[in-house]
């Protein structure tokens, strides 16, 4: 979180608050498509889908400043990038294996 040690006089903290957040909703999904469209671009499709992963994590949260639709064009792109780097985004394969050698 983005933390403002100065103090202008302008609003209260709970506006100032209200301010970063709709800064961080607004920008960050819109950053991360060009991020992603850059990094498919340049074939750098294993990042595209560590990205997502790192979006998707429960400690960052970042998943809950995308709107649903967003969310959906963000699946569809790293689903078109984990096929191409022939990558399981999921891990699902390597769930199997590890169950296999138990």
């Amino acid at each position: 979180a983005v933390v403002s040690t100065q103090s202008t006089g302008e609003g209260t903290e709970p506006e100032r608050a209200e301010q970063l957040n709709a800064l961080r909703t607004q920008c960050i999904p819109s950053t991360t498509f060009l991020l992603v469209n850059v990094l498919s671009d340049s074939g750098q499709d294993r990042a595209v889908v560590e990205l997502c992963d790192y979006i998707a994590s429960e400690q960052h949260q970042l998943y809950k400043l995308f709107s649903e639709q967003e969310l959906r064009q963000l699946l569809d792109k790293v689903y078109e990038s984990s096929i191409r780097c022939e990558c399981d985004p999921l891990q699902f394969n390597e769930n199997q294996e590890e169950e296999n050698v138990v």
